[in-house]
């Protein structure tokens, strides 16, 4: 059962046995709210298969519940599947939270540096571009950024990039985590909103900023959680500029948003 909000299930098993199980997820009739999946690339109705592989899952109206279906072929290890389920947002700092019998533990950041980002977008005209640490389309252009992804090296562990964007004004958003394309190619399809957020148990340990802009208007400073879109919701969007900046060391960690689902939010309206 999960209430209002959008959550991370992800297939977290570290064994390469190949007679490992799968994970199916399916909306449950328990609960009054409704579910939609978001699955990551190359995921088939919404069934994990090996380590790494993702559905976001968002929760509308009221609490509604998941039903999580394992499936192990003849001769597997029943209990080679590990799935960790997180819930995307921010939340007000409290104590760390112990997962898998390890506490999350902060890094001393002395001289932070930005993470380095690759983006790339396919831009109307020029088709696919990738850049690093820079802008993704020039701000100062009328043409379309129709779609991106954003990917980092050397990613830090238990920190993620959680994005979205919409192609028409009230249309239904695309949601990806970093490195996952959201957008369309080929298409002539503006994207009109997008928004950025970072996640998992380090995530109060970063600092997320940057740009974004839409045709004919200047930029907009990307805000956590805050959907961002052009004065009338229909201007497309021309260029991205994301910084992710470790934070200066704190006297106690920041906890897990899974800790406090009453003030976490994600994506919220302006």
């Amino acid at each position: 059962m999960l209430n209002v909000g959008m959550y991370i299930f992800r297939y977290a098993s570290l064994r390469s046995d190949p007679l490992r199980g799968c994970i199916s997820l399916h909306h449950s009739p328990i609960g009054k709210g409704s579910v939609d999946f978001f699955p990551g690339e190359g995921i088939s109705r919404n069934t994990l298969t090996k380590q790494g592989d993702c559905v976001i899952v968002r929760v509308k109206g009221s609490q509604a519940s998941v039903l999580i279906t394992e499936y192990h072929p003849e001769g597997g290890t029943p209990n080679s599947v590990q799935l960790q389920i997180e819930q995307i947002g921010t939340a007000a700092k409290t104590e760390p939270r112990q997962h898998a019998g390890k506490a999350v533990q902060l890094e001393a950041f002395e001289a932070p540096r930005p993470c380095s980002l690759k983006l790339l977008g396919h831009i109307e005209t020029r088709g696919d571009v990738t850049v690093e640490n820079t802008w993704l389309g020039n701000p100062n252009s009328l043409l379309r950024l129709e779609g991106f992804s954003i990917a980092w090296d050397n990613q830090p562990q238990g920190l993620d990039l959680a994005y979205l964007c919409r192609s028409s004004k009230g249309g239904e958003p695309q949601v990806g985590l970093a490195g996952q394309y959201v957008g369309t190619r080929r298409q002539a399809k503006p994207v009109t909103a997008v928004a950025f957020t970072l996640s998992g148990p380090q995530a109060g340990n970063y600092e997320l900023s940057g740009e974004v802009v839409f045709a004919g208007h200047s930029p907009l400073a990307i805000a956590p959680d805050k959907e961002l879109s052009g004065k009338s919701g229909t201007e497309q969007l021309v260029a991205i500029r994301i910084v992710i900046t470790p934070r200066a060391a704190q006297a106690s960690p920041p906890a897990s948003p899974w800790d406090d689902l009453k003030t976490t939010k994600i994506f919220s309206n302006r």
